[in-house]
């Protein structure tokens, strides 16, 4: 394990919303939220897609059953043209809206991941908001003085840097939603609603393997191909592992 070999007992499994279609990145999801997580990959965590029209509907999902609930990135926006929009992706925003909906009126232990995020933010009637993404990169973040007496923020640094990649961000934050992390570009970059359905716009879950992976997988999507090297350079860089740790605080808090 990248994190430590010590398995996190859970007495429910956690469950992971998939909003993106089967592949190496959707592998190396699973893969790094079980590795941080330190989660028994044949009990402690669960998956459901949210694009597969035949999969569980998570309006039915009985939610007491799990530990919490962590919600994907997705190549997917909200803000993408509705008339060319895949039927997966229909199905899948309106199955990600639903659930959202319910893990904040029912404040489930939740982990919204950068489209995770931006779910919740709609669900709440929310606006997203062009003009703010982030290419392939690890910019700075800041914790608020809120994230002080939060639990899974109190003990990090002030300054730390995560994994981003994302066309939208969010604008005001709906709700009783409270910032706890900034960016120098993108304000927001995490928060809580209630005490404990968490998102966040950077990605704890993408180590600089899985950088590596995106960066293969998107090709020049978030940036002109001549600066692949460069790139990779800055990606490789970086020093993400307080991000990373997110995930790890995130299960040990609500394992029990």
């Amino acid at each position: 394990m990248t994190n430590t070999p010590s398995i996190v007992q859970t007495a429910q499994p956690f469950l992971l919303a998939v909003c993106r279609m089967p592949g190496a990145i959707a592998d190396d999801e699973l893969e790094t939220i079980i590795d941080w997580g330190r989660l028994d990959p044949n009990s402690g965590i669960e998956t459901i897609s949210l694009v597969d029209e035949d999969a569980v509907d998570p309006a039915s999902l009985d939610l007491s059953r799990y530990s919490g609930v962590i919600i994907t990135g997705s190549p997917f926006g909200f803000g993408q043209d509705e008339n060319r929009k895949s039927r997966e992706h229909q199905v899948m925003e309106h199955r990600i809206l639903a659930l959202s909906k319910r893990l904040v009126e029912e404040d489930v232990p939740t982990l919204g991941i950068c489209f995770g995020l931006q779910a919740i933010v709609k669900a709440l009637g929310g606006e997203l908001v062009e003009g703010y993404g982030e290419d392939l990169q690890a910019p700075r973040m800041t914790l608020t003085p809120e994230a002080a007496g939060d639990p899974l923020t109190a003990d990090m640094p002030q300054v730390f840097y995560g994994y981003t990649g994302h066309a939208e961000a969010v604008g005001d934050v709906p709700g009783d939603g409270v910032v706890l992390a900034t960016g120098d570009y993108c304000r927001v970059q995490m928060v809580r609603w209630g005490e404990n359905v968490y998102g966040t716009q950077f990605h704890p879950e993408i180590t600089r393997e899985g950088m590596r992976i995106r960066i293969n997988t998107y090709g020049d999507t978030y940036y002109p191909a001549d600066e692949r090297a460069a790139v990779i350079a800055r990606c490789d860089a970086a020093e993400v592992a307080e991000s990373n740790r997110l995930i790890t605080k995130f299960v040990a808090r609500y394992s029990s």
